[in-house]
């Protein structure tokens, strides 16, 4: 069947997930981070941060088709 997945490709993805939750972690502690240190104004600021490297992410999973 064209759905089985090979060992490697199970490890791939489960390492993309793994990498996924990871950098979902990061933001998050970045996110409070920034509001425990400057209130609001963090959040915004660390928020606006992100953008580019969302961005980025988004451009690798696609394969870098940006």
């Amino acid at each position: 069947m064209a759905s089985e997945q090979t060992p490697e490709m199970k490890a791939a993805e489960a390492r993309g997930e793994r990498n996924a939750f990871i950098i979902f972690g990061v933001i998050i502690a970045a996110l409070l981070g920034g509001f425990l240190t400057l209130g609001v104004l963090g959040v915004g600021l660390v928020a606006l941060a992100t953008v580019p490297v969302i961005y980025l992410l988004l451009v690798l999973m696609a394969g870098g088709k940006g």
